[in-house]
């Protein structure tokens, strides 16, 4: 059998082409949308000054094409590109960092030759950087590796992302070179060492994962695609986290909803990588995503028993006790819930967990519970329509049950955050009948004030 060093270091050349193609040298600009919830939360943070300025990105691909204007400034080229290598991956993933990390400093190590990647360029690459002052290490690309030839070692609770993976040719593939990577970052006199976060992409192949990305710890990106269970009346899950339309991803440590066009883990990893860039302490990170990957499975016993309620409250337990562990173990929960904080790594890592965690609340008879998540979900992701109908919906049974002025306070702003969620769903007509309904309760309450 062929093993792991043996076979072919791949990135996907023809789609970093095609995404090329749609992206505007002088204005910056893409030709995908960038109406999600993971832009969202960038514009978010650039909009709070949080640019990546200070921040050092190691990029490891095929070659860069520096005279973009993108490209022209803030890099640093750390191993040179080779004469024939392919110059549209590597410049397509430079570019997406720095379109949502545009003041951090791209560290470029060009891996690629004429025939494509290079595992030794690769080998060389991760030495040179285990010294550099990179805090973010961005790797769209590996060698595939049959699942079948992979030693997935679950979790303590069934069904969670199968992690540490083990590569099956431990010494002969990448995996060790970027453990020997992922070091203390020295840091100025008087401050902690900040940990170095390796960011690789999981592989396009639903029957293979992609060594660097089984590393330890490596962080392994991919795509998924939209799954959305919507029912206005009950309240709605937001965009699930778990892995949905692309097999591979479901090893993953995280997956970010696919933009329209944009194919190809190569193109998650450097999306996400970007962001780490924004997030003022790394060593989060991790317990984040360990936390998302927790509320995933909670949205599969979520999504069970809301649709099919004849089988009693088994699933509903089972989702209320992954979402207390996902929300009680989520870094920054405390300041989240007490004083509005706010940071790119809540919004991305947070906002469907405390979306969904709240509509647990909804669904268990909890509302008062649900509140307080619908609010931080509120505050961490402003954009989301299924965060202010949920907390509307929540509004609307605490109403039911509170003295009649707080009950009309209640009711007023429930009809504002309907009006909220159909301003930000624009054509989706499926909250007319619930706010509709909060009028009438708001009408049955009289127009005293509180």
């Amino acid at each position: 059998m062929t093993n792991a060093f043996d076979r072919a270091l791949e990135y996907s050349g023809a789609a970093a082409e095609a995404l090329i193609a749609g992206y505007d040298r002088d204005s910056g600009d893409w030709a995908f949308p960038r109406d999600s919830p993971f832009f969202d939360a960038v514009a978010e943070a650039h909009r709070r000054g949080e640019r990546g300025a200070g921040r050092h990105v190691a990029i490891l691909d095929s070659a860069f094409d520096l005279s973009l204007p993108a490209l022209a400034s803030g890099t640093r080229v750390c191993l040179p590109g080779r004469p024939g290598a392919d110059l549209s991956h590597g410049t397509a993933v430079a570019l997406l960092v720095r379109t949502v990390a545009p003041e951090a400093t791209l560290h470029l190590y060009a891996i690629g030759g004429p025939d494509g990647p290079d595992r030794h360029a690769v080998a060389t690459a991760l030495r040179k950087l285990a010294d550099s002052e990179a805090q973010i290490v961005c790797m769209s690309l590996g060698v595939p590796v049959p699942l079948s030839d992979v030693t997935l070692a679950p979790h303590d609770r069934r069904m969670l992302a199968a992690r540490p993976r083990t590569c099956p040719t431990p010494g002969r593939c990448l995996c060790e070179a970027v453990q020997a990577a992922i070091a203390v970052v020295p840091s100025p006199a008087g401050t902690t060492g900040r940990t170095r976060a390796v960011f690789a992409a999981v592989g396009n192949d639903p029957g293979s994962l992609f060594c660097p990305a089984m590393a330890h710890d490596a962080f392994a990106i991919g795509f998924q695609q939209e799954r959305r269970v919507a029912d206005p009346v009950r309240g709605e899950s937001a965009w699930a986290t778990e892995a949905s339309g692309y097999g591979q991803s479901a090893a993953g440590d995280y997956t970010l909803m696919q933009p329209a066009t944009v194919l190809g883990s190569s193109f998650a990893t450097p999306l996400v990588a970007g962001a780490a860039a924004l997030q003022a302490d790394l060593d989060a990170i991790a317990g984040m995503q360990r936390a998302c990957a927790r509320g995933a499975v909670a949205d599969i016993f979520l999504a069970r028993h809301r649709t099919d309620r004849a089988a009693g409250t088994t699933d509903l337990a089972s989702a209320l006790a992954f979402h207390g562990e996902a929300v009680h173990d989520f870094p920054h929960r405390a300041a989240l819930e007490e004083d509005g904080h706010w940071c790119i790594g809540c919004a991305l890592y947070g906002g469907t967990l405390f979306v969904n965690a709240g509509l647990a609340q909804l669904e268990a008879g909890a509302p008062a519970r649900a509140e307080t998540l619908l609010r931080v979900a509120r505050r961490i992701v402003p954009r989301s329509a299924d965060a202010a109908a949920n907390l509307a919906t929540c509004l609307m049974h605490l109403a039911g049950a509170t003295h009649i002025d707080t009950g009309r306070r209640q009711l007023r702003e429930a009809v504002a955050a309907f009006d909220e969620a159909i301003a930000l769903r624009p054509g989706y007509r499926g909250y007319d009948t619930a706010r509709a309904h909060a009028l009438r309760l708001l009408s049955l309450r009289g127009t005293g004030t509180d």
